[in-house]
Parts: C-alpha cells; structure tokens; sequence
C-alpha cells in the first residue's frame, strides 16, 4: 500500500441519529501528503477514522486506498499499513517492551528502540530499573497520560505503515515533550501519508493541508495558512 486515500461522495449515519454523521464526502489524499482534520465534537472526524480503518462500511458512497475500494482489501494488510494512534490507548498488563511490541512480535530489538526513541518512550524508560522489561499495569496504570500516548505511537511507528492516522496523540503531553516528539517525530513522515485529527494549533505544522469539518462536511479544503487565515477572517461558514 503507497497510501492514496480517497473519500467519493461517503455518507455515514447512525441508527440512533436523524442527521447524517457524514454527508456526500468528497476527500483525496496522495500517497506521503500530510493533511489534518480540525472540528468540534460531532462533525464527524471519528467516523472518518472508523471508516478509513474498515470498521464501519459507507452507507453511500465508496472509499479507496490506492485505488482500490476498501472492502476488497484484506482486513489485515489494512491493519498493517496504518499506524493508528487513537483517544482510546489499549494497553495491558505486561512489560512495556511487549506493549510496544503488540501487532509486530517479530520485531527487533534495535527496532523497537529506534520507535521507542522516535515516540519519546526512551525518556522514561531509561529511567527504570528494568527499563523496556518494566511492567505496566492493566490499561497502562502505572504511567502517565503523556508516557501511554508516547506507547501508543512507539507500536504505530513500529508498524513502519504507509499510512498514518493520529488522533490528538499529544493530548496528554506538556508543551516541551510535545516539541521534542515534534522534531523527532517529523523526519519520518517522509514519504509516509498523514492524517492528522486534532484541536492543537501547534500541530498544524506537521501538516502542509487542512480539512474543516462540520456536521459531517467539509466547509474548508485546501493549503494550512490560507485555510487558517480564512478561519480567522471568520470568512468560513461553521453552524454555531
């Protein structure tokens, strides 16, 4: 998978709701773009993720991955081009190099570091006694908000995907290790596809494009800064 993605005309409701949750998207990404995706609470970004990682099927519409629709690729090859970080970290009761290590057993060592390293885990676990061997409790209890996001993201950039789908992975971070996680992290999107769900301005930088969503379409579409600006204009047409 190179990590085209493309959004034709994708309509998406949920029974309980009259509204749709996505109305006739249209979106193309090509492969190693960075895009991120900005909008309030219900304007339909986690059904986008749900859809794109084949959980949910378009009522309307098609979705496609380099070209193909998104039904006909094998569930599990899909799982392995995309580095998915989401809100909801899994992670259980083991050490936390097999916490990192979760959906890539086979990778090495020198891997793994080279990840943990990327995802700002090295900081914490050199700390530890037993460092990767540490034991992180059920749900990760035993770290921080900010240390679980940094596993989430070492076990996404394991996968070495194609395709990269973060959902605000720095929530729980403070300003000063979101920046050096910034700077590590930013050489390997080269050529990698980014799909970046976020409030935080300043993780805009990582992406060169901005989508705005509201109430399942999109109002705004194109280069970061001049959708920004527009946004801040006020020139853009978002429901209150």
């Amino acid at each position: 998978i190179k990590g085209a993605i493309e959004f034709r005309q994708v309509s998406f409701s949920y029974p309980s709701q009259e509204e749709n949750a996505l109305n006739s998207l249209n979106i193309r990404i090509q492969p190693g773009e960075h895009v991120a995706i900005v909008g309030r609470i219900g304007s339909g970004k986690t059904t986008l993720e749900k859809l794109l990682l084949g959980l949910y099927q378009p009522q309307e519409g098609s979705l496609l991955v380099d070209g193909t629709h998104l039904s006909q690729l094998d569930p599990a090859q899909l799982r392995r081009s995309i580095g998915y970080v989401s809100q909801e970290i899994v992670l259980f009761r083991g050490t936390l190099r097999d916490n990192i290590k979760f959906g890539t057993p086979q990778a090495s060592d020198e891997e793994l570091l080279k990840a943990a390293q990327m995802a700002g885990v090295d900081e914490f676990a050199q700390l530890h006694p037993k460092g990767y061997d540490m034991i992180v409790g059920e749900r990760g209890e035993g770290l921080s908000g900010g240390q679980r996001q940094a596993v989430a993201m070492a076990r996404a950039l394991l996968l070495q995907p194609p395709i990269l789908l973060l959902d605000e992975p720095t929530s729980s971070m403070d300003n000063s290790t979101e920046n050096g996680w910034k700077a590590r992290f930013t050489p390997f999107l080269k050529e990698r596809t980014l799909i970046l769900v976020t409030h935080r301005a300043s993780l805009l930088s990582l992406a060169e494009r901005l989508i705005i969503l509201d109430r399942g379409q999109i109002v705004a579409d194109g280069p970061r800064d001049q959708v920004l600006q527009a946004l801040n204009r006020g020139e853009l047409n978002q429901t209150n």
